[in-house]
């Protein structure tokens, strides 16, 4: 028994370890109902868990299918997704009670009028605000109101209606000059100067635009006397811009003594690419007639509050060609006409058909 002591005590260790094996297997086993058990019991050998109770119902009611029931609108009886739906409106209670109505953004009457409630639907833009219709969903400078009456993508930059209607007109700017055909001496022999204006000068009474053409100016003269389809100037304020293409004499009756003169009148040829025109100015006019031959370039400062171009001046001369935004490429509108009070722009449409617009200054 002694020389086997160890062997038996390597038995016994070994008998006792498969049992505590098997006893924690065991326990494992039951770790559920044990832990309801537990759980459930208040005796003082046991730790309540809060809330405990509820864990099987929480089961039963997840493991339970969920079935969701189609709701529609309480008043017209309409289907509404639950998921994918529309906003929720609600009409102002009427006097006397303090429930307000639901709004069925499909059936009822537009939410903001002139616009259908189908348009901010189809758009996927949000009416909920007071001033919806007023509001800017692209960020393309036109209110939503704007795009639905143009017809266009109120959720597309790129998509906007005419940008003429944000074409604002800011500044009106005129520089004058008075060409005057001063001599003659003869068949192909004749002389002229030209002075340039103040910006001031449109805007002055008739008197003060007679009194200032009468005093002593700095003009820029002609070197020699030239012949017709020379060109009058050739340096300074004028240079190579207006070229003399004929000499013609008239029979004019004076209004105040009723005589009947001949005079001569030189029809200029004015060269710059915004006039390509001709005019007549007579020889040697008195000083009440010297307003009326005074030419201008007129041009107007722009701004096009849109697509990015708020705040952004640039100068158009009249009757020259623009594009807007500005020096985006094709110059599609003609600057016609330039007054201190509006301006008139011409463009050809879709259909190829000329149209006029005109914008009052701002």
């Amino acid at each position: 028994m002694k020389q086997q002591y160890d062997k038996v005590i390597l038995a016994a260790s070994a008998i006792v370890g498969l049992g505590l094996a098997y006893l924690g297997y065991s326990k494992s086993s039951n770790a559920e109902a044990d832990f309801e058990f537990i759980a459930k019991s208040n005796g003082q050998a046991n730790v309540a868990v809060q809330s405990a109770p509820l864990l099987n119902s929480t089961l039963a009611l997840v493991e339970k299918p969920h079935i969701l029931q189609q709701a529609v609108c309480s008043d017209s009886q309409r289907p509404i997704d639950q998921f994918v739906g529309v906003s929720l409106f609600a009409k102002k209670a009427e006097s006397g009670s303090k429930i307000a109505k639901p709004v069925d953004p499909v059936l009822d009457a537009p939410i903001h009028p002139p616009i259908p409630n189908s348009w901010w639907l189809e758009n996927q833009i949000d009416p909920g605000f007071a001033n919806s219709p007023q509001r800017d969903e692209d960020g393309d400078g036109f209110t939503n109101l704007e795009e639905f009456e143009a017809k266009t993508d109120a959720d597309d930059k790129k998509a906007h209606p005419s940008l003429l209607q944000k074409l604002r007109f800011v500044k009106y700017e005129s520089t004058g000059y008075f060409l005057w055909f001063s001599s003659s001496l003869g068949p192909n022999q004749y002389q002229f100067k030209i002075v340039q204006l103040p910006p001031v000068f449109e805007s002055a009474s008739l008197g003060q635009q007679q009194s200032y053409l009468a005093n002593s100016l700095q003009y820029n003269r002609t070197k020699s006397f030239i012949s017709v389809t020379s060109n009058i100037f050739d340096e300074g304020f004028g240079k190579n811009r207006f070229r003399l293409k004929e000499v013609v004499e008239r029979e004019v009756t004076n209004e105040a003594t009723k005589l009947t003169m001949k005079n001569e009148f030189a029809v200029i040829e004015d060269l710059a690419p915004h006039k390509q025109d001709t005019f007549e100015i007579p020889k040697t006019p008195r000083a009440k007639e010297r307003p009326a031959t005074v030419r201008y370039d007129r041009s107007a400062v722009l701004v096009l509050d849109a697509v990015g171009e708020e705040g952004k001046e640039f100068k158009v001369l009249e009757n020259t060609q623009f594009s807007l935004p500005n020096k985006a490429g094709q110059k599609g509108y003609l600057l016609k006409k330039i007054t201190p009070e509006a301006l008139t722009v011409e463009f050809t449409d879709k259909e190829g058909k000329t149209q006029t617009v005109e914008i009052p200054k701002s």
